[in-house]
């Protein structure tokens, strides 16, 4: 009979700690749960910079000289802030004007397809909410990308001639975002 009861009481002993242990780790995975749901993340969207136009029938020229002055001013702009990933197009110019901040920061470029704004937008919040990303596009998808985000675009277009636009996409945890215009390079 002792021994039934001593059973007895170990059992419920185990229970019991079992029951505060998963609580406890219920408890870990709900902190980091509403960590992330509690964190901006924050995508700078840029054009390419200026790109070779001396042959028309090129359709994946590299940058000009002010196109990588402009890359480098990209990465000066940036200095100082966190950065956990860059994305660009299959095309050169998109990847070189991400190379000054891939090799400063020793991160790869990542590649993603340049019109499918929906999955690039599902992609960023599932692998970087809470991050700050770098994405390289070009004048006829950056506005695109930011609607698909849920933000106003500023303007209508950007022009075939226009490169100095940094365009700060910030997506709060309820997925809202709004987006703020600077310029840079020369």
């Amino acid at each position: 009979m002792k021994n039934i009861f001593q059973l007895s009481l170990l059992l419920l002993f185990l229970g019991m700690f079992s029951a505060c242990n998963s609580g406890s780790a219920t408890s870990d995975q709900q902190i980091e749960e509403i960590e992330t749901a509690t964190e901006v993340t924050t995508i700078y969207l840029v054009r390419h910079a200026e790109k070779d136009t001396t042959e028309a029938s090129n359709e994946d020229p590299e940058l000009t000289e002010a196109g990588h002055a402009r890359a480098e001013a990209l990465r000066a702009l940036l200095e100082g802030q966190e950065v956990d990933a860059l994305y660009a197009t299959k095309y050169m110019r998109t990847g070189q004007t991400l190379y000054p901040l891939a090799q400063e920061r020793n991160i790869e470029v990542v590649q993603y397809e340049g019109h499918d704004f929906e999955g690039l937008k599902e992609r960023i919040l599932q692998e970087h909410r809470g991050q700050t990303v770098v994405v390289a596009g070009h004048s006829n998808t950056l506005l695109p990308i930011l609607e698909a985000f849920g933000a106003q675009k500023p303007f209508e277009e950007i022009q075939d001639n226009q490169y100095r636009y940094l365009f700060k996409l910030t997506v709060r945890p309820d997925n809202t975002a709004s987006v703020e215009v600077t310029e840079f390079g020369a």
